[in-house]
């Protein structure tokens, strides 16, 4: 799909801003933002990610603090100390959900940004490589996959539920983004084939925000 420096998920510029990235994996997008400008830190449960990310920042020349934490509680964190939040392709993975958008939401100031991207609930539960259905739409239980002798475990929401999720941690949606692909293939084709993309979207971007305190 577009790229950030397209989509503008993030608003039209980040440098000066202070930036958190939730669930930051090998730190590549902590790394493009700090190359922009932005102040960033960003947290990972996995030290061996971790590792690979602050590699990765002293290669690029940038400064990034990096932070092992799991998502669910973000306490190392103070209150109000970041203007936007973001996470790449990995909520999915939480299974704490609505813990999660509350500790965002309180690291986050007023008036802050939050946007996160994952899989389309629709394409979650469409069968690989065909426009069917392999389970219900209302079948929150996880989705498991198994390759290699790995396991990845997929929480699955519905729309409503991730709304929910994010409105009862107080955050109010602004826009809800399902980009259309660019018209070539893609390093991920195995997940999300150019042909199923261009039918039905196979992702999800949400922005939401954190309201401004009332003046009274």
């Amino acid at each position: 799909m577009p790229p950030e420096s397209q989509l503008k998920v993030l608003g039209p510029a980040v440098a000066g801003k202070d930036v958190l990235e939730i669930a930051c994996g090998g730190g590549q997008s902590a790394v493009y933002l700090a190359q922009q400008g932005a102040r960033v830190t960003a947290v990972d449960f996995s030290s061996e990610q971790l590792d690979h990310a602050r590699t990765l920042a002293q290669s690029r020349n940038v400064k990034v603090r990096f932070v092992e934490s799991n998502v669910e509680d973000l306490t190392i964190l103070p209150d109000s100390g970041f203007d936007t939040a973001f996470s790449a392709y990995a909520l999915g993975f939480v299974e704490d959900i609505r813990k999660t958008f509350g500790e965002i939401h309180r690291v986050l100031r007023p008036g802050g940004l939050f946007a996160f991207s994952w899989m389309s609930p629709i394409y979650a539960i469409t069968k690989d490589g065909v426009l069917e259905f392999r389970r219900s739409y209302f079948d929150r239980s996880p989705i498991i996959f198994t390759e290699k002798g790995l396991t990845e475990v997929d929480f699955h929401r519905t729309y409503g539920g991730w709304h929910h999720a994010l409105t009862d941690a107080g955050f109010v949606v602004v826009e809800i983004l399902e980009p259309e692909p660019l018209p070539k293939e893609n390093t991920y084709a195995d997940i999300f084939p150019l042909e199923k993309i261009r039918m039905i979207p196979g992702t999800t971007i949400w922005r939401a925000r954190k309201p401004r305190q009332l003046q009274l």
